[in-house]
């Protein structure tokens, strides 16, 4: 809840930054929660994986985060979409988390 609560914010900010001053960048947003195996700094595994691909579907402005991720989210979703992720076997439930 809290990823996609800061998710919301981002997009809102620069929205209002858009309207304000003329531009901003559209960032695309994915979210994605999921086991990780941390290494030093960095993190690795297949989840890790799958949250880069599902951030990759979204659209500038857009977040996109797996269904299972955004149950029970108080940010209305679109309905489902299975996709299956490159370098993965197993499809994987997405939505669009509305933020305006």
């Amino acid at each position: 809840e809290e990823a996609l609560a800061c998710a919301v914010a981002i997009q809102r900010r620069l929205d209002d930054h858009r309207k304000q001053n003329g531009f901003a960048p559209k960032v695309r947003i994915g979210v994605h929660a999921t086991g990780a195996t941390q290494l030093g700094n960095n993190y690795s595994g297949k989840g890790v994986h799958e949250a880069s691909r599902i951030a990759g579907l979204a659209e500038g402005s857009e977040i996109v985060a797996s269904k299972e991720t955004a149950a029970g989210s108080r940010f209305p979703v679109s309905e489902s979409r299975t996709v299956t992720l490159r370098g993965t076997s197993e499809p994987v439930d997405i939505v669009a988390v509305e933020w305006r």
